[in-house]
């Protein structure tokens, strides 16, 4: 089929989508005219068999504009263009009703306590996010996995990161000050990035590092009283390692 056919099929595909639209807002009594570049974008969706060229569509809207003045005699009691329209309250309303779906208040279940993970890290990992309920490497605090393929992070939440009630993440980490230490070490994450930081190692010689053996600071101490029991430090250095790498 020659080339110029294509174009001419397309041309009144195009026009004839346009004009069901037209008709769809005719039933309100107005027509609204778009401005040439959401036209062009209107588009993209579209199979290739089914767009004509960006010069095409913009001589199309020209046209259009320049007869607007026709489309009362058409029926149309009022002719809008897009410019003039108010969209910033529903755009506004769509997103507060998002947010209200979230928080529940819509009348379904919302995010609940799912709602602080994507504040810190993203909607992106809620899909990964689970809970693990029974879990006791964090001392008695919520603890949660991300996982992905043969990869995975455990988190603690805490909620009193501050000591002055704030909530917040702890990541499970290695000890810095022994390899084969039986305790639990966590270092704080605030972001995705965060999150990154701590999957890869580049949180493993962190200052922040808080290990429940040998604490953040002075741990020669802690250090001497794990040696007394040393089949005990084995069995728990063991279970915190799996905890970590899996």
């Amino acid at each position: 089929m020659p080339c110029t056919t294509h174009v001419a099929i397309n041309m009144v595909l195009n026009i004839a989508t346009e004009l069901r639209e037209l008709r769809r807002e005719s039933a309100s009594g107005s027509a609204t005219s778009r401005e040439p570049g959401v036209c062009v974008e209107r588009q993209g969706p579209r199979p290739a068999n089914r767009t004509v060229r960006d010069d095409t569509v913009r001589a199309q809207h020209k046209a259009m504009v320049h007869c607007y003045q026709l489309l009362r005699a058409e029926g149309f009691n009022e002719v809008l263009f897009s410019s003039s329209l108010y969209r910033l309250e529903p755009f506004l309303r769509s997103l507060s009703e998002a947010r209200e779906a979230d928080l529940g208040r819509d009348g379904s279940d919302g995010l609940g306590d799912l709602l602080l993970v994507r504040r810190a890290f993203g909607p992106e990992i809620l899909p990964l996010w689970q809970w693990k309920p029974g879990s006791d490497v964090a001392g008695g605090d919520r603890v949660a996995e991300i996982r992905l393929g043969q990869q995975y992070i455990t988190l603690a939440l805490r909620t009193d990161a501050d000591g002055e009630g704030d909530y917040g993440f702890d990541a499970l980490v290695p000890c810095p000050y022994d390899d084969e230490c039986s305790g639990y070490a966590w270092v704080p994450v605030y972001s995705i990035t965060c999150l990154y930081r701590a999957l890869a190692g580049e949180l493993d010689g962190s200052e922040d590092i808080v290990c429940t053996v040998h604490g953040g600071g002075d741990h020669e101490a802690d250090d001497h009283d794990q040696d007394d029991d040393p089949e005990g430090r084995a069995d728990l250095a063991a279970q915190a390692m799996e905890a970590i790498r899996g």
